[in-house]
């Protein structure tokens, strides 16, 4: 329940912390995203099938959040991808492991959104190279930041229920020695 109640955090609260904290610091080179840092911290502790229902759901909440002045569903491909790609980490990999793996996923969906808004004509080539290296840094160090945080404090025996594998249990025959009635 704690980690539905966090995705659902992620999804409302990271367009508002974006455009009202992130967007307004006026940082060099641009910003982090905060929904795809928030996707990447999140998605280990989920099934690659609800980390890429979470990314599509922060990415698409991010796309409609003002200013909106891109085509609707360049983020929430690039965030859905990126949650399911972090959730894919195995259930034993550490903080360092977690980390990198967030990294790397972080600054694929950064490259990933802008090269959809450059096919897209929703970008120009002259702003993209201005404004890449600089989200492509603060993304990438926040996410890495923040999955090796979650990744630290989120005990690894009690992952993945929210849209997780199914248990063994379940995939046991009702009928015992396989016998049918």
């Amino acid at each position: 329940m704690r980690r539905v109640l966090a995705a659902a955090v992620v999804v409302l609260l990271a367009p508002v912390a974006q455009v009202a904290g992130v967007n307004a610091l006026d940082l060099p080179g641009g910003g982090p995203s905060m929904a795809l840092v928030g996707v990447v911290a999140l998605a280990p502790l989920l099934s690659p099938a609800g980390a890429a229902v979470l990314g599509f759901a922060a990415g698409l909440a991010a796309d409609i959040a003002p200013p909106a002045d891109h085509t609707i569903g360049r983020l929430a491909l690039a965030l859905c991808l990126a949650g399911w790609l972090c959730a894919r980490v195995p259930d034993d990999a550490g903080p360092v492991a977690r980390a990198g793996a967030a990294l790397g996923a972080a600054a694929g969906a950064t490259l990933l959104d802008a090269a959809l808004g450059l096919a897209l004509g929703d970008e120009a080539w002259a702003a993209t190279a201005a404004v890449l290296p600089g989200a492509l840094a603060w993304t990438a160090a926040g996410a890495a930041v923040a999955a090796g945080a979650v990744a630290a404090l989120a005990p690894v025996t009690r992952r993945r229920r929210f849209g997780g594998p199914v248990s063994r249990s379940a995939l046991r025959s009702p009928h015992p020695r396989g016998h049918r009635a």
